[in-house]
This record gives C-alpha cells, structure tokens and sequence, in this order.
C-alpha cells in the first residue's frame, strides 16, 4: 500500500522567541513537543503572539488529523537578529523536512508580523495550500494600540529609531554648544540624521549595532584600554573644534585681492575642516584601535588583532590622502596661494597605497610569526569560515610555512597565510 503525502501545518518564529524569551531550540516536531513549547513561551510572556500562532497550529493540525489527513506539525525557528541569518536558518529546517517526508504542501499558520518575508521561502520551495493568521482579540482598541506601540518600541530596530536617533540629535547639539559653533548646529544635526538614514537603507544599522554591543561586552573601566577610549573620545571632540576653527583661519588667511566664488563657499568650508580635523581625528581612531587590541589581547581573542592592527594602517594612509586632498581643494579654490597639483595629488593617493600595502604584510608577517605559527599543532581540527570540517593537521612543515590536513587518506597542503584563526577548538582556514 503507497503510503500518502504529508500536509505539513508549519509555523515559523523568525526572529527566535522561544529561544530569546523561553531558552528553547528549535525546531520542535510533532504535537507533543509543540504543546510544551507554545506552554513554555506563554507562560514566560503571556502578550507572546507566536504562542498563541502555535496554538493556532495545533489547532489546524487536529482538525487535519480528525479528518483522516496524513499530516505533520513542525515550529521552525529563526534568529533574534531578524536578518538574512533569520531566513538562512529559516530555509535549512525547512529543507530538512522536506528531504525527510514526501510533503503535498504546506499550512502555514502565523502572526501575521513576518508574512512579507516568510511566504517566499516557502513558496519556492515547496506547495503553499493555505495560510492562516492568528490574531488575539483585544476586548477594547485602546489596549490593542497600547500594545502594538508596546511591542514595537521594544524591537531594537524601532527603539534606535524613536529613541536613539533623536537622542544622538540632542547629544550632538549639546556638544556644539558647548565647543562654541553654533553656526554649525543644523549642518552637524542634517549630517548625523543623513549618515542615520544612510546606514539604515543599506542595511548597515544592525552591524553597527553588533559592534557597539560587541565594544560594551569586550571592555571594562578596570582594564589598561580604558584610558585610551577616554582619549580617544575626548580627541575626537577636539578635532570637531579644530575643524570648526580651522575654516575661521582659513578665510582669515584668503590672499589679497582674492574672491571667492560663490560657488566654491562650500568647497572652502569642506577642505579646511578636513585640514583642521584629520590628524587629530587619526590620533583618536589609532588611540581607539589601540585600545581594541589590548582588550582582545587580554580576552585571548588573537585573529581580532590583526583586524585592528589593519585599521591602524588603513587610517595612516587615508590620514596621508585626506591631507592632500584637502590641500588641493584650498589651492584649487584660490583659497591658498600655493598647494599641491595635480601630480601631488596622484602620488599622495600612491603613497597611502603603499602604506596600506606595506603596513598590510608587516601586520599579516607579525600575526602568523606570533600567533599562528607557535599554536599550530598536530591533532587540531580544521575547518573552513562556513564551518565545514575539513579533517585534522597531520604534519607540519615549519620551514615552507605550511600545514597538512587529512580526513581518511587525502592530505590537503595549507599556507600558514590561509590561516583565519587558531584556538585550543581547532583551526579556522580561509
């Protein structure tokens, strides 16, 4: 007798409340399990929506079992970021279970928040029969607009945005203020609201996030590095004052006889505000890094040091091309009487190359003589940046910087420059 295809009754938490909220791993499978999850998730959070869209789950489940249905209940569970990292894992459980029963189609049952996303997952995947929405009743509309303000304001992505920016928006007002440039006060509000909506539609807002979040756990008011943020930012005001007060000087210094073009007000402006700010700005950046390492030394999270070390050389070059930059626009504006050509600029471009280039191989020599080379050992795992494992080092050649790993009778040479990263775990490769 052919056994019958599976209708599959599917909800999907996309951004892991029941991970977040309940300390849950999905994906729960069967009846049982998704009772105890969607018990576990209201009983932390009572206002939880993807509790009650389990229920509604379980629900059409029954109703297709009582109707002699051949069909199967699974919650599948994304990540708290509600990113690509989300639907990435949103797909690899669904595609488990489609390998694993021959499926007829698919009931998705939701909250309605993640429809727009989640549909075309599925849908190229797979054949949608229906799709439910569960919707909780609120006895009055006060209390369901009280909530939904409620629950937006508690999602990161919208707390930045009703509170961070304009808080950023005051701070930064403050501050002008009190440096003295008033004159400046909506140029630098229009700059940070802009550079906001910038990082917003490209996408960048949530790294930004992660690092920030990443710079509050790694340091520490205790440590030895904490001196050199409080320096860091204490210098990167000064050279917001130096900027401002350079473009004063500036004007001040136009030659004799000289006019301005009207055109050409903003240029001026621009170019000695770069002039007055950058090498303060690259000393409180390289004091930052700095402090970076050290903080990633002391947390023995050693690849991360060559990512700052980069940095360090990168800001050393833009410092030697701003400069010229900034130089050339003055002079190409009359605003100076004498300044770099054009061939000055083309070899200040040159040279923050070969300063990138140079200091790239010192801090790439440096890292694989002190951090890789003497943590290699035989026996460690290898794997790739996907996480794929590759096998375990079975030789090392010290002389020719290169490594071999092996899974049954298949050795792979490796350059130690491949290396990523290395730890008692294992060995990261590129």
């Amino acid at each position: 007798m052919a056994v019958r295809k599976k209708t599959l009754v599917v909800c999907v938490d996309r951004d892991d409340d029941f991970g977040k909220k309940a300390k849950l791993k999905g994906p729960f499978v069967g009846e049982e399990d998704n009772l105890k999850a969607a018990q576990a998730l209201a009983l932390k959070d009572p206002t939880e929506s993807d509790a009650n869209a389990v229920y509604g789950a379980l629900k059409a489940y029954r109703e297709l079992k009582k109707g002699g249905e051949n069909a199967e209940i699974i919650t599948i569970t994304g990540h708290r970021d509600r990113d690509q990292k989300a639907d990435n894992a949103i797909v690899d459980q669904l595609e488990h279970f489609l390998k694993k029963w021959d499926v007829k189609g698919v009931i998705l049952v939701s909250d309605g928040a993640d429809d727009d996303q989640v549909l075309p997952l599925i849908q190229s995947r797979v054949k949608l029969l229906s799709v439910r929405t569960i919707i909780v009743k609120q006895a009055k509309e006060l209390e369901k607009s009280y909530y939904v303000v409620k629950e937006l304001l508690r999602d990161p992505h919208f707390a930045r945005l009703v509170f961070g920016l304009p808080g950023i928006v005051i701070g930064a007002y403050a501050v002008v203020q009190l440096l003295g440039i008033q004159q400046l006060s909506m140029n630098v509000i229009m700059a940070i609201v802009g550079a906001y909506l910038v990082l917003k539609g490209f996408g960048l807002e949530d790294a930004m996030a992660q690092g920030l979040s990443s710079f509050t756990k790694t340091t520490s008011i205790e440590r030895a590095s904490f001196p050199l943020y409080v320096g860091s930012a204490l210098l990167f005001l000064l050279s917001l004052w130096a900027g401002a007060d350079n473009i004063g000087f500036v004007w001040d210094s136009v030659p004799a006889g000289i006019v301005i073009k009207p055109a050409y007000v903003h240029i001026v402006n621009i170019a000695a505000f770069l002039l007055g700010s950058i090498g303060i700005f690259t000393l409180a950046v390289v004091l930052f890094f700095t402090g970076r390492i050290g903080d990633m030394y002391y947390r023995r999270e050693y690849y991360k040091i060559r990512k700052y070390a980069r940095s360090i050389v990168s800001m050393a070059a833009m410092f030697v091309i701003g400069d010229a930059v900034g130089r050339f626009a003055l002079f190409w504006t009359d605003a100076i009487a004498a300044g770099p050509s054009f061939a000055d600029l083309f070899v200040a471009v040159g040279e923050g190359f070969i300063i990138t280039l140079a200091g790239f191989l010192v801090v790439k020599y440096l890292y694989m003589k002190k951090y890789v080379k003497p943590r290699i050992q035989k026996g460690l795992a290898v794997s790739n940046n996907y996480g794929e494992d590759l096998g375990k080092i079975s030789h090392i050649d010290y002389r020719n910087d290169y490594f071999y790993y092996s899974k049954g009778s298949e050795k792979t040479p490796i350059s130690f420059n491949k290396v990523l990263k290395v730890s008692q775990a294992g060995v990261i490769i590129a």
